[in-house]
């Protein structure tokens, strides 16, 4: 099997993974992360050692891309556990692929924002205070790279 499908279906299988403990806990596990991550240097090993190339700078800007999300986690903009995804992320998709992976997802985001805020006007329910998983819609934008782009 090609190693890029093996990166793209340890990406995938780990969002679902972590869109899971995201929509149940709002949180994803620190051990998924940890597990995420040896993964990725599992990968990025094998492949240095295979002869694979790796653009080591289009992956450490993906990387950095996830770390300048992590200041927005601190004013609850994002979830930490989001940027850190996307420090994941950025080391597999590298940085336009991380960024593209970003975009698509708030834009997804904001689509159900929209619906969700208009829901509660009907209702006549506050919508401050309401708290969405993003990782589903990280998810979703994933799988629209994936077939899209």
């Amino acid at each position: 099997m090609n190693i890029l499908i093996i990166e793209k279906i340890i990406l995938t299988a780990a969002l679902i993974i972590f869109s899971f403990q995201d929509i149940r806990k709002k949180e994803i596990y620190t051990y998924s992360v940890f597990i995420f991550y040896t993964a990725i240097a599992v990968i990025m090993i094998y492949k240095g050692f295979s002869g694979i190339s790796i653009d080591y700078i289009s992956m450490l800007l993906g990387i950095l891309s996830g770390f300048i999300l992590l200041p927005l986690s601190k004013i609850n903009i994002l979830g930490e556990g989001d940027a850190f995804v996307f420090i994941g992320c950025g080391a597999i998709l590298g940085i336009k692929e991380n960024l593209l992976l970003f975009f698509i997802s708030v834009f997804i985001l904001s689509i159900y924002a929209l619906f969700l805020s208009m829901y509660c006007v009907i209702k006549r329910r506050k919508i401050k205070g309401i708290r969405v998983a993003m990782l589903p819609f990280i998810t979703l934008a994933n799988c629209i790279l994936w077939f899209c782009v």
